[in-house]
């Protein structure tokens, strides 16, 4: 071997040593850019569970929150409508993966509880109060805030006439607190507490309306 084969030889050498060098760097470069990502992805994993055990907890305690809520109202509803010996109860309960809520009547009978659900508790007239107070607490509970009248067509059609003047004077109290109560009814107990009544009668196929009690200017 010659001199210029030498340094060819060489010289080839160089040019695949440079060829590999380069390709190595530009590894080494889409490594390091890899291990970053890698890194940022991971931060940004560990970030979102940190918001998912957040949202969790948030929703815990507003469900919590809205259990009492709904507990307090409607026993409210209940305890001014029949008395004191009746209670209701939220049951917060996991089915197929998301919370569902059960709904029980309390029964105080001198110290004696009995738990039974709504449409077992004491006839329809439990389930009547019941339903109404539910529909108040989640006007109340709602954000933003439902505006507008709470309207209702016959409530307490089960309720017997020993109950029904309570039931009015509940509804008094709901809308003192703000929120009018505009309610269609053929029970006149129900429309004892009420601001105003109106009367509508069909006459010769027509309805004609009729102020009959209360103060007509409130109107």
């Amino acid at each position: 071997m010659d001199l210029i084969e030498l340094q060819n030889g060489l010289r080839k050498l160089d040019e695949y040593y440079r060829e590999k060098k380069t390709r190595r760097d530009v590894l080494l470069e889409t490594k390091e850019n890899l291990i970053e990502r890698k890194k940022l992805v991971q931060e940004q994993i560990e970030l979102l569970q940190q918001v998912k055990i957040l949202l969790q907890e948030s929703a815990a305690y507003a469900r919590e929150q809205a259990r009492q809520q709904i507990e307090s109202m409607v026993t409210h509803a209940l305890q001014y409508t029949f008395g004191p010996d009746l209670e209701f109860k939220v049951e917060l309960v996991e089915r197929r993966g998301q919370p569902e809520a059960d709904f029980y009547v309390v029964s105080n009978y001198s110290g004696f509880e009995i738990k039974t659900e709504p449409q077992d508790a004491r006839g329809g007239g439990v389930v009547d109060v019941i339903s109404l107070a539910l529909r108040i607490s989640l006007l109340h509970a709602s954000r933003p805030e439902i505006p507008g009248p709470l309207l209702m067509d016959e409530p307490g059609k089960h309720l017997s006439e020993q109950f029904a003047p309570n039931l009015a004077r509940f509804l008094k109290v709901i809308s003192d607190t703000g929120r009018q109560v505009i309610m269609v009814t053929h029970n006149e107990q129900l429309t004892e507490a009420a601001d105003a009544v109106y009367e509508v009668n069909l006459e010769e196929g027509k309805s004609i309306v009729r102020f009959k009690a209360g103060f007509e200017e409130n109107i």
